[in-house]
């Protein structure tokens, strides 16, 4: 059953966040995941996740159900303290010049206004909320 698929991504992501207490900051204000039910009937997942370092990922994904549930558009976005981009996953298809369009990622600060954002080929596989999570994990708390 489709429901069933979607509650089980949402309690895979849950227990990745809630398992990795070590360098996430779960009882800060700023921490939010939506539901199970947003999840499961608005096959949407939004989250803005606090490091103890101060550093955030915030997260855009929007579910579908292909024979199994994958992330049909998503935005990853993370911050370091100062609230300066550090990097940006996401698929939106404003960049057919890279050779993995859609899927694409930032690096650096946002550009100011009129300035051009770069994009880059990803530097991950397979662009899932697990592997930027990880990809955080040991490139800045590793």
């Amino acid at each position: 059953m489709t429901t069933d698929r979607f509650e089980a991504y949402f309690w895979g992501i849950y227990a990745l966040i809630y398992e990795s207490d070590d360098i996430l900051a779960l009882s800060d204000a700023a921490f939010f995941l939506s539901d199970v039910d947003t999840a499961s009937i608005g096959q949407t997942l939004h989250a803005v996740l606090l490091f103890r370092d101060r550093s955030r990922l915030y997260t855009e994904i929007l579910l579908a159900d292909e024979g199994e549930i994958v992330e049909a558009r998503y935005a990853y976005i993370y911050y370091n303290g100062d609230g300066k981009r550090v990097m940006q996953y996401d698929n939106r298809s404003h960049h057919p010049e890279i050779w993995t369009h859609p899927h694409h990622m930032h690096k650096g600060p946002i550009p100011a206004a009129g300035e051009q954002d770069r994009a880059w080929p990803t530097d991950i596989g397979f662009v899932t909320f697990e592997t930027v999570f990880e990809r955080i994990r040991d490139r800045f708390f590793g």
